[in-house]
């Protein structure tokens, strides 16, 4: 098959996980976990205190579920060294920073401040975490304003509208089911490519950053169709691996905005967007290579080409080939 298989190797993931009564133990994991802070808490019965913690990072991808109750937490907090954002599923509070005062409610995400130091005071609750690596952020930034990486910014805590605190939590909530909820010791590496891409699209569309203000650019102009061509080539041959927007852009000697602009023209969608179809089409292959009487399933082989989403995979594949892929691997 053109472009190999990416086969059955998975990435190992670092799972934490912690049940106690002991708040040093919470905030230890906390600043191990997520931020440096120095922590205050205020607990009426300690018989009361309950926290449970479970994380799971892969590659820079961290993403952690906690809850606890019986104490009210206070603290000072450094800045975050990554991209963090917190989703509060039932927990209320202030976070101050010299910039802005946020007042959170169940249902609120907030980004953990990057360039400054803040101090929060949150009620028991929980909530979710997803920190995403600065690489893999700033390189989607790069690509879609031409400026460097290093220069991006974020500016507030809080989403730019409703609709993006909603889409953002959705997309937490999906990356916790796929790494913290399924308990998995492992993430195929194509879908963990994937999800990393998402968290960084989501950080990028949801929170204040410097691509939102950015200056117009005018467009890179004229790309050579023999550049578009090696960007297929070199898709085409690495479709089983993790790759990069920026990747793709060095195979063909072109800026990674330069290649967007190219695709957009040629094919009608982006460089991802093109990867994605080829994954789409080699899945297609392998469901009708596979053996129906085989343990082989159609969520494996929609894991192994990137699709952490069953049903996306579904919707995808049935837009594509006109049936749903259950029907190619009994065919």
């Amino acid at each position: 098959m053109a472009g190999g298989d990416p086969g059955n190797a998975m990435v190992p993931v670092q799972r934490a996980e912690l049940v106690t009564k002991d708040m040093d133990l919470i905030a230890e994991l906390i600043r191990d976990l997520h931020v440096e802070h120095e922590p205050a808490f205020s607990c009426p019965d300690p018989a009361r205190v309950d926290g449970r913690v479970r994380s799971v990072t892969a590659h820079g991808l961290t993403a952690a579920v906690v809850r606890y109750g019986g104490f009210e937490y206070s603290a000072e907090v450094e800045p975050a060294n990554s991209p963090m954002a917190v989703v509060c599923t039932g927990n209320s509070g202030v976070i101050t920073t010299a910039r802005e005062d946020l007042r959170l409610a169940r249902g609120d995400v907030f980004m953990t401040p990057t360039d400054l130091p803040s101090v929060t005071a949150v009620d028991e609750g929980d909530y979710a975490t997803l920190r995403v690596p600065w690489a893999v952020v700033g390189s989607v930034a790069e690509a879609v304003t031409g400026a460097p990486a290093e220069d991006l910014r974020f500016e507030a805590m809080a989403p730019v509208s409703a609709g993006r605190q909603r889409m953002f939590a959705r997309t937490a909530e999906l990356i916790c089911d796929q790494l913290v909820t399924s308990g998995a010791a492992g993430i195929y590496p194509l879908v963990l490519d994937e999800l990393t891409r998402l968290g960084a699209v989501a950080f990028l569309s949801t929170f204040p950053n410097t691509t939102m203000t950015a200056p117009y650019l005018p467009g890179p102009g004229w790309v050579a169709p023999a550049a578009a061509r090696r960007a297929v080539a070199f898709i085409e041959t690495h479709a089983d691996q993790p790759v990069s927007l920026h990747e793709i852009a060095a195979a063909a000697g072109v800026t990674g905005r330069a290649l967007q602009y190219a695709f957009r023209r040629h094919f009608g969608t982006s460089p991802t967007g093109y990867l994605r179809r080829i994954r789409l089409e080699r899945a297609h292959a392998a469901l009708g290579d596979a053996d129906p009487a085989s343990d082989v399933t159609v969520a494996v082989i929609a894991r192994r080409w990137g699709w952490a989403s069953h049903s996306q995979f579904t919707v995808a594949y049935r837009k594509r080939f006109g049936v749903p892929p259950s029907h190619t691997l009994r065919s």
